[in-house]
């Protein structure tokens, strides 16, 4: 057995992730390969077509021809990628995407990087210093907890607390009142369910304890948005979850995805000026890492403009697709994961046996979704998760019923 075999068998022995390397093996929805894209249709191999339940590019940004436009022009003027980090030098369209994008979220300042696993690395562990003290969300992404372990490392406190057990959370930030660094950190639309934070209970024991609320709102930004109502219950804008629950942004620190919902490679954090500053400072991203293509840069600018024609009839789709989809399932008999009607729909299989013997007849069925078996999930809690887009169709939701019609006799 040679060096490399070794490592892998030794991780293999003691990483739950192995268990992930194993379903390889045995299902047809890891790993796939696209030959071709036609809308939200995708053949895999020779002739065998799915239709795409998997893609988190929300509002359809990724099929939007208007969005293709123009982005030969900013690569002539500033070249294929920019040749420095950030630190250094940005070229303009940086700038004025951080103006729009905080004039868009009602914030002082953005600060763009390419995505929010570097920005959730960089900042927590830059505002955590040797002696803060986390407050992790259970619920909340792993990129978050990456980044916590890294302040950890340095000196810093990590507590969790189970999603919505604001009294748990309460009495850890009694325990730690005296510490001026104190950060609590959620999820602003939990990316396994689609249901969102509580942002006002968080805000005020945010205040109440002067502690800093950083929320991840990866899978929010575009999507739902301020000053919802029964004709568009997502709604309007696509400013992210703090508008959408009517707060302001006193003691948030706000960060929003743009590779979702505007289907381009940069995310940011919406904050003040004087943090800003900070952060161009102290956080390694700004300084250690490449910057976003500049075609990433052209689209998000383009998808911003598409957002103001036309973002929210996308989003109207949106709702009636995915609401159609979820009562549907429900009518089937399904245990519907979601109480949002936000478009990630966790169907839940509860076995992994049946996860992968129902996910491989749903593949060759055509439909294609984000299969999570333990330990993606806590055992029993195995499920499909299905993502809908303003790509979708009536006719792909309809494909998609007759498929589970079928897979509720199989179970």
């Amino acid at each position: 057995m040679n060096t490399e075999d070794k490592m892998i068998e030794a991780n293999e022995s003691e990483n739950r992730r192995a268990l992930i390397r194993q379903m390889f093996r045995r299902m047809k929805q890891y790993n796939v390969m696209a030959k071709e894209i036609k809308g939200r249709q995708i053949r895999v191999g020779d002739t065998h077509w799915v239709t795409d339940f998997a893609s988190c590019n929300y509002l359809g940004f990724d099929l939007d021809r208007d969005i293709g436009t123009d982005v030969n022009e900013e690569i002539d003027r500033w070249g294929v990628h920019p040749s420095w980090c950030r630190l250094v030098a940005s070229p303009q369209i940086y700038d004025d995407l951080e103006s729009r994008l905080a004039k868009l979220m009602g914030t002082e300042a953005t600060l763009i990087l390419p995505t929010v696993t570097l920005i959730s690395i960089g900042i927590i562990p830059a505002l955590m210093g040797k002696t803060g003290v986390m407050f992790l969300d259970k619920s909340g992404h792993e990129t978050m907890y990456e980044g916590c372990k890294i302040a950890r490392d340095s000196g810093a406190t990590l507590k969790s607390f189970k999603q919505g057990d604001f009294a748990a959370l309460e009495t850890l930030l009694k325990e730690h009142k005296d510490n001026p660094r104190k950060l609590i950190l959620v999820d602003g639309v939990y990316s396994m369910t689609g249901d969102y934070a509580d942002i006002k209970a968080l805000q005020s024991l945010s205040i109440k304890y002067d502690a800093l609320l950083y929320i991840d709102d990866a899978h929010g930004f575009g999507v739902v948005g301020e000053k919802p109502d029964a004709n568009n219950p997502f709604g309007y804008k696509g400013n992210g979850i703090v508008r959408h629950m009517g707060c302001d942004y006193e003691n948030i620190l706000y960060v929003g995805g743009c590779s979702k919902a505007y289907s381009s490679l940069a995310a940011f954090i919406a904050c003040s000026g004087k943090m800003k500053t900070f952060l161009q400072a102290f956080s390694t991203p700004y300084d250690l890492s490449g910057p976003c293509p500049t075609a990433s840069l052209a689209t998000l600018w383009k998808g911003l403009d598409v957002n103001e024609k036309r973002g929210d009839a996308y989003r109207k789709k949106l709702w009636d697709l995915t609401n159609r989809g979820i009562k549907g399932l429900r009518a089937l008999g399904f245990d519907v994961v979601n109480q949002s009607g936000f478009p990630i729909v966790s169907v839940k299989i509860g076995d992994t046996e049946k996860l992968i013997e129902t996910a491989n007849f749903m593949f060759d069925a055509g439909i294609m979704a984000t299969i999570c078996p333990y330990p993606m999930v806590i055992k029993g809690e195995e499920i499909h998760r299905l993502t809908f887009t303003a790509a979708n169709t009536e006719e792909d939701v309809t494909k998609l019923l007759d498929v589970f019609g079928k897979i509720k006799k199989m179970l």
